[in-house]
């Protein structure tokens, strides 16, 4: 049998803690939600992205493109920004990309306009990408959970 002080003593110390684990998250959640950013899904997007040859599957470099770039001039005018992408091999293809947006996830989506004779067929259609966009680079998945094939920005 407990003693009535000994419950009264846990009743204190949870009084205590409840409210320290509150000030710590208050302490490192803010500074994390200033350093993550505001920026929109459009902002993060724009710049020029490198292949990370290191990370990722033989996939990535074989058939992913070596360079990409998002450009938007004007954020705010409701017109698609343009993207282009280079490949190793000298092939390439460009055109508008927008957002698609079902749920929490957010593609983007490629409307591709011109491109160089391998990527011709891709001319006209809609390519929906699982593209996942962080502050500096860009990811899709390449062989199961834990590894991406990975862009990193370089402007």
């Amino acid at each position: 049998m407990q003693s009535p002080v000994f419950g009264y003593i846990e009743h204190v110390k949870m009084k205590r803690l409840i409210p320290a684990i509150l000030k710590w998250s208050l302490y490192v959640g803010f500074p994390l939600m200033l350093i993550s950013g505001c920026d929109s899904i459009q902002e993060q997007i724009l710049g020029t992205y490198l292949l990370d040859a290191d990370r990722g599957c033989a996939s990535c470099r074989a058939a992913g493109p070596e360079r990409m770039v998002f450009d938007d001039d004007d954020l705010s005018d409701g017109i698609p920004g343009a993207y282009r992408f280079e490949f190793s091999s000298g092939e390439r293809h460009s055109g508008t990309y927008d957002f698609l947006q079902v749920d929490t996830v957010i593609a983007v989506i490629l409307y591709p306009d011109s491109a160089s004779s391998e990527f011709a067929l891709l001319v006209g259609e809609t390519i929906r990408t699982d593209y996942r966009i962080r502050r500096n680079a860009v990811k899709e998945r390449c062989n199961g959970v834990l590894r991406d094939c990975v862009w990193n920005r370089l402007d």
